[in-house]
């Protein structure tokens, strides 16, 4: 998207791929059947090249699962998968609680487990082979609890954080010195307890919160990601006595995966030098409604970050005083944990005072947002040309009330094409795939597009449909071809959020 934009032009302003390990999974396998909490007997097959292993794992959505037919399927079941078939060796995957997998590989020789994240404490119990993926240790909080965290001494004093027990998030919070812990046996259980607000944060993983939501049925935007304490690589876990030979030759055929492009195109990476083509069949769906979700997530994580920021600082004595010189270090400050952001006050008249031109000579006043805000209603999202700089943003302001009054309004301009970057640096999309997002009227914010500037001005059915649908698929017509779009509705800012692709 070009950041040098008109107005007459309808424009404007995780991760993921990433597993992690604590969920409670079905128990299924490939190709045998045993009763549950079984595990099979290491198969043997002439062909194979080094000496079998059985591969075990967890539910874990979209890494690996077990798809309606009973087979595993998932990320990390693919990039395994294709490591048996390089090695010519049986495709043996079984999905089980995490639990039972783990301590399996651990006790048992010809026994592996994935996807595992490599701690201190795990490195002298296994043999290992990866990184085959990469996960974040995220917190979250309720939507309305006012929380905002920059730091791990802010997370050690924001109330009771639940966390699997036993699991690599739990170690960390010990090891870094962590007491406002209370663990519990799953995801869900954590989940559970912050939605009755019995702790304050859950430690979980961008990866896999926002399924594991949908399928609690907590309603969106409820729950929402506000600080990002760790991002792991992960791996296969062979147990220790594994023959130093079969982990050789596991690596060796992981790498060569890596530099002829299969692993890529099974991630749906583009990496420098080669692009990975479309994703093709029904099982593209998935990847496509992942990386939706890992847009969502972190659009979502950097709004409602520097909004819950703004909230608390909006009820500090300094804020109230109205006194700019008080004011300014403190939104300094903050600007130095949100590059993409320009914060402001201003006054009730409309007269406002930014950090690097002090009082300025415009007026905030006639601006869509104002009057909501100066009655008391915070806004996420508005779009508008800065005063101050002329270049799109998403205005975020909240009000700020002495005596029960507004006497004053904490506002930022996030820059679009500044927020546009950190998106498309962070999200890796296939070859042919883009993302866009449009504000609450169906204009446009930001996208991946180089050079081009996304907007539904010749398709106004699929403007519509974005208009009048929370959620799904819309299709219109883009560059003079036809395009399809999965797309979702943020409740922090209203916008539409969508990955999109040419038919």
């Amino acid at each position: 998207m070009d950041s040098s934009r008109r107005w007459s032009l309808p424009a404007l302003c995780c991760i993921v791929l990433m597993a992690f390990s604590g969920f409670s999974g079905c128990l299924q396998q490939e190709s045998s059947t045993q009763l549950p909490g079984e595990i099979s007997a290491v198969p043997t097959t002439l062909s194979c090249t080094t000496g079998e292993v059985f591969f075990l794992t967890e539910e874990l959505y979209p890494f690996s699962y077990v798809k309606d037919d009973g087979s595993p399927d998932g990320y990390s079941v693919a990039v395994v998968r294709g490591l048996q078939d390089r090695l010519h060796c049986t495709n043996r995957i079984e999905v089980h609680p995490w639990n039972l997998s783990y301590d399996t590989a651990l006790r048992t020789q010809g026994y592996a487990v994935f996807s595992t994240v490599r701690t201190p404490e795990r490195e002298d119990h296994f043999a290992w082979v990866g990184p085959i993926a990469t996960l974040e240790f995220v917190l979250y909080s309720e939507s309305d609890s006012g929380i905002a965290l920059q730091s791990l001494e802010a997370a050690r004093n924001a109330g009771i954080i639940a966390v699997v027990e036993g699991d690599a998030r739990h170690d960390f919070l010990v090891k870094n010195g962590f007491t406002n812990i209370r663990t519990f046996t799953s995801d869900e259980e954590c989940l559970g307890a912050l939605v009755n607000r019995s702790v304050s944060l859950f430690l979980g993983s961008s990866a896999t919160t926002p399924d594991t939501i949908r399928k609690k049925a907590i309603p969106d935007g409820s729950i929402v990601p506000v600080y990002t304490l760790l991002r792991n690589d992960l791996y296969i876990a062979f147990n220790k006595d594994t023959d130093p030979g079969i982990v050789h030759a596991y690596q060796e055929a992981l790498d060569e995966m890596k530099a002829d492009g299969t692993y890529s195109r099974i991630l749906g990476v583009v990496q420098a030098g080669g692009a990975s083509p479309l994703i093709q069949g029904g099982d593209g769906m998935i990847w496509v409604e992942h990386f939706l979700a890992t847009l969502m997530s972190l659009t979502d994580m950097r709004m409602h970050g520097i909004s819950s920021a703004m909230q608390s600082l909006s009820l500090t004595s300094d804020l109230k005083s109205g006194n700019w010189d008080h004011i300014r270090p403190l939104l300094i400050s903050l600007e130095s944990s949100y590059p993409e952001a320009r914060f402001w006050y201003a006054n009730p008249d409309g007269s406002y005072y930014t950090t690097v031109d002090n009082l300025t000579s415009a007026n905030l006043k006639d601006r869509p947002y104002f009057p909501g805000v100066l009655a008391g209603n915070a806004s996420i999202g508005t779009i508008v040309v800065s005063k101050s700089t002329g270049r799109y943003t998403a205005i975020i302001a909240v009000p700020v009330v002495k005596d029960g009054k507004v006497s004053g309004i904490l506002g930022t301009s996030v820059y679009c094409d500044t927020l546009e970057k950190i998106l498309e640096e962070e999200v890796l999309l296939p070859e042919g795939y883009y993302f866009f997002i449009l504000d609450a009227w169906g204009e446009p914010v930001l996208d991946s597009l180089p050079g081009q500037i996304f907007s539904l001005g010749n398709s106004p059915a699929a403007r519509d449909i974005l208009n009048t649908t929370r959620e799904g698929y819309v299709s219109y017509q883009h560059d003079g071809s036809s395009h399809t779009g999965k797309f979702n509705t943020s409740d922090i800012t209203g916008w539409k959020i969508a990955v999109g692709w040419k038919e």
